[in-house]
C-alpha cells in the first residue's frame, strides 16, 4: 500500500477516535490473515511524520515479528475508535512492500487489545483491524528492552479511576492482586467501596479498575512487590513518586475550591498550570488578593471575595532566558500596592526590581540585588518595597531584608532577618508582607524561636526588629480530635494552622497535614472533614475556606505568613 493510502487510513482512525462516547463494536471473527508481501526482507516502524524509528533486518527478531503478525487475531474498529500512540509499519518483500497503521494502546484505559494493526484488504472499501500483544510492540520498538532489568510502568488515568500496568516481562497477576490488597488505603467519608477489578488483555499489560469510588475518595497503593512470572521483582516507574500510586475519584481537575464550615464545596475555579500561590495579609477593609504563578509564566491577580481575576503578566518576561528561576519554576515575582493606579513592582529574573506603570506599561529598573531574591512586597502606599534575598549566596535558609524606596534608594538593610529551614541549593519563594505603612513581617519557619515550626519577625522599615510572634497552633482539644479521627500520627503531621479569623469561640480550624492534604476541624460538632489534597489558602469573610485541590496529583507551593 502506498504511503498516501496509509495516511488516509490513519486519518479515518483519527476521525473515529475524535468522536464520543466510545461504543465498541464486535470484532470481525473471520480469521482473515493480514496481507503480507512474499519473501519479507525487512520491517521498519515510522512515526506519524514518516521518520524511521527502527528497521529490522536481523533474522531472529524479524521472524518473531512476522510470526506475531501471522498469529494476530481479528479485532474491531470502534465508533469512535480508541486513540493510542500511532505508528506506521512498512514491511518490505523482494517484489512488494506493504504499509500498515498501528496504534499502541498500552497507556490507554481500555482492555480489549494492547496493540491494533490496521489494513485494507483488496476489494474492500473499509479497513480492518487485528490485535497484537505488548510483547510484539516492545520487540518492534526496542528488542533490547526484554533483556533489560524487569521494569513495570504505571499510568494513572484519573478520569476513569483506572491504573494501567505495562512491563517488559510477563506479569504475575496474583502478585498484582496481593500488592494492591496489602497496601490499599482509602481516604473517604464512606466506610467501604467496590473491590478492584483486574483486566489482563495480554501477559504484559494489566488494567486495574476501581469502580464506583465514593465521591471525593482518594486511594493510595504501592506496587513495589509486583513480580514477573519468573518471580523477579519489578522496578516500578511512574509519574508519581516512589512506587506509590494515588487515584482520586472524579475527572482530572486542579484548582481552588471554596468549602463552607459544613464541609460543602460551594465554588471552584480551575488553575491547571498553577505552580505557586502568594497570599496577601488579612484586612477587614480590603478584598484580599492572591497572586497565582503558572508553569507557563502567566501570573494572575485574583480577588477571592469578589472572584475577580486579571492577567498581570509582563508578557515579554513570561519566559525568561536570563536570571534565576525558583524551584517552583518562577522567574519573576510581582507585588502591588493598595491603590489600583499606583505603579507595581516586578523582580525580573529574581535579581532586578522594576517599577512598572500599569497605564502605559513602561518599566524602570530601580534596584539590583547582589544575591538571588527570595521574596518582595510593596508597602500599602507603594512608596517602598521590602526585598528578601539570599544571605550567603548559596541558596541557604537565611535571607537579608532590604528596604528600598520607589526610586531605588536603599533605606535600610537587616542581615539574616528571615529564615525558612531547608538545605542549601533550594531557591524557594519566601512570604513577606507589610502589616502597615511602617512594618514588615518576614518568616521564621523552622527556627528555635518557637515551640512550633512557624513564626514571624516584625521589622520597622527604619528602626529594625520590633518583635517575634509564633504562628497559630491547634488547641489541645483540636489535637485530640484530630488524633481520634485520623490516627495518632496526624498530630505530628500538622504543618500549618488557619483558625477562622471571625471565630470568637475558636470553633473552626483549617489545617494542613504533611502528605495527607487539608482538613477542617469543628470543635463544637467533634467533626474532622477533608477539605482538599493541598494546603488551605485563606478564609473568606463569609466563613469559607479556600483550599488547593487536585484530582490528578498536581501540587502548588504556598507562600503565606499564616
Amino acid at each position: 500500500m502506498a504511503r498516501r493510502g496509509i495516511l488516509l487510513l490513519l486519518m479515518v482512525v483519527a476521525i473515529l477516535s475524535a468522536c464520543s462516547p466510545i461504543k465498541p463494536e464486535k470484532a470481525n471473527n473471520d480469521r482473515v490473515p493480514i496481507p503480507l508481501p512474499e519473501d519479507v526482507v525487512s520491517m521498519a516502524v515510522l512515526n506519524r511524520d514518516g521518520g524511521v524509528l527502527r528497521e529490522h533486518r536481523e533474522g531472529v527478531v524479524l521472524q518473531r515479528l512476522l510470526q506475531g503478525i501471522k498469529n494476530a487475531r481479528p479485532s474491531y474498529i470502534g465508533d469512535p475508535e480508541e486513540s493510542g500512540e500511532g505508528y506506521e509499519l512498512v514491511v518490505r518483500g523482494v517484489k512488494q512492500n506493504r504499509t500498515f497503521a498501528i496504534q499502541d494502546m498500552g497507556k490507554t484505559n481500555g482492555w480489549g487489545v494492547s496493540v491494533k494493526l490496521y489494513a485494507s484488504l483488496p476489494g474492500e472499501e473499509s479497513g480492518r483491524a487485528w490485535g497484537l500483544s505488548m510483547e510484539w510492540m516492545q520487540l518492534l520498538l526496542d528488542p533490547s528492552a526484554e533483556k533489560a532489568e524487569p521494569e513495570l510502568n504505571v499510568t494513572v488515568d484519573e478520569d476513569s479511576d483506572r491504573v494501567i500496568l505495562t512491563a517488559n516481562r510477563d506479569i504475575d497477576l496474583q502478585s498484582v492482586r496481593d500488592a494492591v490488597q496489602a497496601s490499599l488505603l482509602l481516604r473517604s467519608d464512606a466506610a467501604s467501596f467496590a473491590k478492584p477489578d483486574y483486566k489482563m488483555p495480554d501477559l504484559r499489560r494489566i488494567v486495574v479498575l476501581f469502580p464506583d469510588l465514593p465521591e471525593g475518595a482518594e486511594i493510595q497503593l504501592l506496587l513495589n512487590e509486583v513480580k514477573s512470572m519468573d518471580g523477579e521483582r519489578f522496578s516500578v516507574h511512574s509519574s508519581q513518586d516512589d512506587g506509590q500510586v494515588t487515584i482520586r475519584q472524579g475527572r482530572a481537575w486542579s484548582g481552588l475550591r471554596w468549602v463552607d464550615t459544613a464541609g460543602r464545596t460551594v465554588h471552584e475555579h480551575g488553575f491547571d498550570a498553577a505552580a505557586l500561590i502568594q497570599t496577601q495579609p488579612y484586612s477587614e477593609a480590603l478584598d484580599r488578593e492572591i497572586l497565582i504563578y503558572n508553569r507557563n509564566g502567566i501570573v494572575y491577580r485574583f480577588f477571592p471575595e469578589s472572584r475577580e481575576i486579571g492577567d498581570v503578566t509582563v508578557q515579554e518576561w513570561s519566559n525568561l532566558n536570563e536570571g534565576s528561576y525558583s524551584d517552583e519554576g518562577v522567574g519573576a515575582i510581582y507585588s502591588f500596592a493598595e491603590p489600583e493606579e499606583v505603579e507595581f513592582y516586578v523582580a525580573k529574573g529574581l535579581k532586578t526590581v522594576f517599577r512598572v506603570n500599569p497605564s502605559d506599561g513602561t518599566k524602570q529598573s530601580i534596584y539590583e540585588s547582589k544575591s538571588p531574591i527570595y521574596g518582595m512586597a510593596a508597602s500599602p502606599d507603594g512608596k517602598h518595597i521590602a526585598v528578601l534575598a539570599d544571605s550567603d549566596s548559596d541558596l541557604g535558609p537565611s535571607a537579608d531584608l532590604t528596604i528600598v524606596d520607589a526610586q531605588g534608594k536603599v533605606e535600610s538593610t537587616f542581615p539574616k532577618a528571615a529564615y525558612i529551614g531547608h538545605s542549601n541549593g533550594w531557591h524557594l519563594i519566601y512570604p513577606i508582607e507589610w502589616t502597615d505603612q511602617d512594618t514588615v513581617a518576614v518568616p521564621l519557619f523552622g527556627t528555635s524561636d518557637f515551640p512550633s515550626v512557624r513564626g514571624k519577625a516584625l521589622y520597622h522599615y527604619r528602626q529594625g526588629l520590633q518583635s517575634k510572634e509564633e504562628a497559630s497552633v491547634l488547641s489541645e482539644k483540636a489535637l485530640a480530635l484530630l488524633k481520634s479521627e485520623l490516627g495518632e500520627e496526624a498530630a505530628s503531621q500538622v504543618v500549618r494552622t488557619l483558625p477562622e479569623p471571625h471565630d470568637e469561640h475558636a470553633r473552626y480550624y483549617a489545617v494542613s497535614l504533611a502528605g495527607m492534604g487539608s482538613y477542617l476541624i469543628d470543635l463544637d460538632s467533634d467533626k474532622v472533614t477533608r477539605l482538599g489534597t493541598g494546603e488551605p489558602i485563606m478564609w473568606t469573610s463569609d466563613r469559607q475556606v479556600i483550599v488547593w485541590h487536585s484530582t490528578e496529583g498536581k501540587s502548588v507551593s504556598v507562600a503565606s505568613m499564616e
